[in-house]
């Protein structure tokens, strides 16, 4: 039997491994459109408490966003905002978006959307912040350019078993020029003109001055929603041979169907925050799952004091656990929802307690409350 040897030669102890791996992998998307690219990039920070109370700032490590040769470099910071004694308030912290670099070929004006969000480790879901945008001239740079920031509460929810915090960042440019040349725009211009040419559909909707029809193309409303497709009935339209089917939406006003055949066409919605509640049940009686998570985002970056008790029987009607889930952490967290000033004094809060007196509970849970403390003399005029 053989066995291994007791010694080892001197070549062996001063001969190196040799390496195999010989330079770097970088990647670089290539898309039709870049605006349609939403980067999504998670920090996590260890020891979250530990290291704002010892640090007087907390910088991420650099990351690069690369579509279509456009590479950008970026960082996240934490900073802090400082008390009336002049020391540094450790709660909420301000994040820092930061463009630390740009190399491109092509120079041109771009907007630039970002959103913040903090991992909610106790039901593993994503708080996050309203959506803010710039507009900048993107080229070659190397200096940093702060493009904006967000005040951020951090609780004992947002840190995980090892007392680790994740932060989200995600990030879309959006290059003015791309956007004019893509599908969704081509579509959204056929969809604008009303073509009677290509149209095979009528799609009849509520106005105020009785019934309204908006021409459509059935492959697309098939294509997109089964539950859609089902409902096109045969039709002949005497003034227009090219009509084959009808599409009966009266019972949805006008702009409504509008915006609802937007984002069949394009994936997008004009004004999402003023439609969001009114295109959520839509995408789910149809199944639009695409719609569903639009909506919902829109919404939960849209919460206020006014709008959560609405918003909390919306998520209940349609079912969207995310969007509950997101209102009842708002109830938690606001400090005007929690001193019962709006709560008290809001019809939509007493709607909630008559119709749905389980979820009406819930929130009140959420808010430190109860029932008892809202009496009738506090309704509004």
């Amino acid at each position: 039997m053989s066995t291994m040897p007791n010694h080892v030669s001197k070549k062996s102890k001063t001969q190196d491994p040799i390496d195999t791996v010989v330079g770097s992998v970088s990647e670089d998307l290539e898309v039709p459109v870049a605006s349609e690219i939403v980067f999504r990039k998670i920090w996590r920070i260890r020891k979250f408490k530990k290291a704002v109370s010892k640090l007087d700032f907390v910088d991420s490590p650099a990351f690069t966003c690369s579509v279509n040769g456009t590479i950008t470099q970026w960082n996240v910071s934490v900073r802090f905002w400082k008390g009336s004694n002049g020391k540094k308030v450790t709660n909420p912290v301000v994040l820092c978006l930061n463009l630390t670099g740009v190399h491109t070929s092509e120079t041109g004006q771009a907007r630039i959307r970002y959103q913040f969000g903090v991992w909610d480790a106790n039901i593993r879901h994503w708080e996050c912040s309203s959506i803010s945008s710039t507009v900048l001239n993107l080229e070659s740079r190397q200096d940093l350019l702060s493009i904006g920031y967000k005040s951020l509460g951090i609780h004992d929810r947002h840190s995980d078993n090892e007392k680790d915090v994740r932060i989200m960042i995600k990030i879309q440019i959006i290059h003015s020029e791309e956007e004019e040349h893509s599908l969704s725009q081509d579509l959204a211009r056929i969809l604008a003109v009303n073509s009677e040419e290509f149209s095979d559909t009528i799609i009849e909707c509520a106005s105020d001055e009785g019934n309204k029809t908006l021409k459509s193309h059935s492959l697309l409303i098939r294509s997109r929603s089964k539950k859609l497709g089902t409902k096109l009935e045969d039709f002949q339209d005497k003034e227009n041979k090219n009509i084959r089917y009808k599409l009966d939406l009266s019972f949805i006003p006008h702009d409504v169907v509008q915006e609802f055949l937007r984002y069949i066409y394009t994936d997008k919605v004009q004004n999402a925050e003023m439609y969001a509640c009114k295109l959520l049940p839509l995408s789910k009686r149809y199944g639009l799952p695409g719609l569903t998570a639009l909506c919902e985002r829109t919404l939960i970056t849209s919460i206020t004091p006014t709008t959560v008790p609405n918003i909390l029987l919306l998520a209940d009607e349609c079912g969207c656990e995310n969007l509950r889930k997101a209102a009842l952490h708002y109830c938690e967290d606001s400090e005007e929802v929690k001193g019962n000033v709006h709560i008290g004094k809001s019809l939509a809060w007493r709607v909630m307690e008559m119709v749905n007196p389980d979820l009406f509970l819930e929130a009140c849970e959420s808010i430190g409350s109860s029932s008892s403390n809202l009496g009738s003399t506090d309704l509004e005029e």
